[in-house]
């Protein structure tokens, strides 16, 4: 049995077989509740097949943002008898269910003392509607008129989600979860919770990690967009796919991660801002692609959504194991930047800055998320548009080359790959006047011939240049983000990185509550490794800790290399789900 909540916090856990529209129904609930000034954060869990399985969706909803899900259920609608099975454990004292009597046994569960069931004809009520499709719209009037939410936020909802098929499909949906609401109504429930709208809340746009990955990206200027579909990557295709025209966006499904990664590669050779997206299964078929980029210093954004592997791995789960593979993916030496959004904001951001980044640089930049970032949604600010610039670095776009005695040999011939300083030459476009270049796979010259590059002077020279880019690119990328108490005043000091973020930033608020002190950091920028930062912060602590979703420690070994240190203790998650706030607080109070 699972701890209550905060005051004012509700958590709904709605189950069923696929196919029931869990996802739909609960993604319906956030909207209601987010547009009434209220935070929210989901969670979906799927298993990887076509048909059937056991779909849940979890949807934590109060007054203060949220950062994470968390565990304990208030309400469990259950669509059918498995969902009791497999969820009622998670459920508070004094929690309801909400299911169907003519659909769901109560045998080996009912009655319960501590469990409060809330029995409605979802079947019966849904077919009177319209179909049976609609017991999860039944169920969502059952579950707001148990917490005595008003109805009419849920009724406008669903006539703008269904306005697209027809008013007939959108008033029968109405229908159905206004007899949800007034059945479950009628039984005057006293229910441990209330939640209410809150008035004149600041607004919060509903976006899941992908969704703030393509808007970012929108907000960069892309013009290029080609992916084949892969979990948890595919809905950045479909976003790209659905707004693309309207945004000027030439979006490709390839027919496969190689022709993907490729096309990228010359549409930022054209100029235009190009990106593709994939997981890590998909990314070690973009491996040859990627160096690709790297030796013909292509400026290209790859978005990898981690899932646990290795091969096919558990496609529609989450985990952080695929750091080290894209830190070091691709034969051979050359720099590239990773950059591991912790939460839909970040993403927004380092989308737009990867593209910058990459254009600065003329390298591979890596936007690093996982599928508990990348498809599950949380009530968040408005992304700040106004912060957004525009840097396309040493690019010559029209003109002619001879106005640019930098990028010139003596002779007035075009250098595209200089050797500078900085390891970065100016780019010119094809149809620059005299900008005649040549860029393949192959290492090269200063002109770009390949038959030279094996010249040994040649490649170390080339070599060097393109390494002296991370020096660049260090003041350049995000550094990390601290919060929570200063480390050398904290009891321990934790560090996470990607999405791990959100559910420690709850435990340490949780923590400093109960007088525990925890200081923290999200290492963001993970290429080139922040190790004066990460250094420094673990110096000054007394205790350290790395919390990360793998079982070998990937930012772990970061740290051993690069500080010459190793944490105190670890916390590990790799069984495909992500950590709760919960499980984190258990593990630094472990370690104290």
């Amino acid at each position: 049995m699972a701890e209550r909540n905060a005051p004012g916090e509700l958590r709904v856990r709605i189950g069923g077989e696929a196919g029931f529209g869990i996802k739909a129904a609960g993604q319906t609930l956030a909207r209601v509740f987010a547009s009434t000034g209220l935070w929210t954060f989901d969670l979906t869990e799927y298993p990887s097949l076509i048909r059937g399985g056991h779909n849940n969706y979890l949807l934590r909803v109060g007054p203060e943002r949220l950062y994470s899900h968390a565990e304990g259920v208030d309400v469990l609608v259950a669509l059918n008898r498995e969902t009791v099975d497999l969820h009622l454990d998670e459920l508070v004292d004094g929690a309801a269910v909400i299911f169907d009597p003519d659909e769901t046994s109560t045998d080996g569960w009912l009655p319960s003392n501590r469990i409060r069931p809330v029995p409605v004809p979802l079947t019966k009520y849904a077919r009177e509607a319209g179909g049976k499709i609609m017991r999860n719209t039944v169920a969502l009037g059952a579950v707001l008129a148990l917490v005595h939410f008003p109805l009419e936020p849920l009724i406008e909802s669903l006539r703008r989600q269904f306005a697209h098929k027809s008013p007939e499909v959108a008033e029968q949906n109405a229908a159905a979860a206004t007899v949800g609401y007034q059945y479950v109504a009628r039984m005057a429930p006293d229910f441990f919770l209330t939640i209410e709208p809150v008035e004149d809340a600041a607004p919060r746009v509903l976006v899941d990690g992908n969704e703030a990955v393509a808007l970012g990206a929108a907000a960069a200027g892309i013009g290029f967009y080609a992916a084949y579909p892969m979990t948890p990557a595919t809905s950045i295709l479909h976003f790209m796919a659905g707004h693309g025209r309207d945004m000027g966006i030439v979006v490709k499904h390839t027919e496969d991660e190689l022709a993907a990664i490729n096309m990228v590669c010359g549409a930022a050779f054209t100029g235009a801002r190009a990106m593709c997206a994939t997981s890590g299964g998909g990314f070690a078929l973009m491996n040859e692609g990627f160096g690709q980029a790297g030796v013909s210093e292509s400026a290209i954004v790859v978005n990898v959504a981690t899932r646990p592997g290795p091969a096919t791995g558990m496609p529609t789960w989450t985990e952080q194991s695929d750091l080290l593979h894209v830190i070091h993916a691709a034969q051979g030496e050359f720099p590239r930047v990773v950059l591991a959004p912790g939460d839909r904001t970040q993403a927004f951001e380092l989308a737009w800055q990867a593209f910058n980044l990459a254009d600065r640089l003329q390298t591979p930049v890596v936007i690093l998320t996982d599928s508990y970032l990348a498809e599950n949604r949380a009530a968040v600010p408005p992304f700040d548009l106004d912060a957004v610039t525009i840097d396309r670095g040493k690019l010559v776009a029209e003109g002619d080359i001879a106005d640019h005695a930098d990028a010139l040999h003596e002779d007035g011939r075009y250098l595209r790959y200089r050797v500078t300083d900085d390891g970065v030459s100016i780019r010119a476009l094809p149809g620059v006047t005299g900008a005649q270049q040549v860029v393949n796979s192959y290492e090269h010259d200063e002109y770009g011939y390949g038959q030279r590059g094996e010249i040994a002077a040649e490649r170390v020279a080339q070599n060097e240049k393109r390494m002296r880019k991370l020096d660049l690119a260090r003041t350049l990328v995000p550094g990390p983000v601290r919060f929570g108490a200063e480390p050398a005043e904290a009891d321990v000091a934790v560090l996470c990185w990607g999405s791990t973020v959100g559910p420690l930033r709850e435990a340490v608020a949780q923590l400093a509550e109960e007088g525990v002190g925890v200081a923290a950091m999200q290492v963001v920028t993970v290429w080139p490794f922040p190790a004066e930062e990460v250094c420094g912060f673990m110096g000054a602590a007394s205790r350290t800790m790395v919390v990360e979703g793998n079982l070998t420690g990937q930012l772990e070994r970061l740290i051993r290399e690069h500080c010459l240190r190793a944490p105190d203790r670890s916390l590990h998650r790799y069984d495909g789900r992500p950590f709760s706030p919960e499980r984190i607080v258990a593990g630094i109070k472990e370690v104290l």
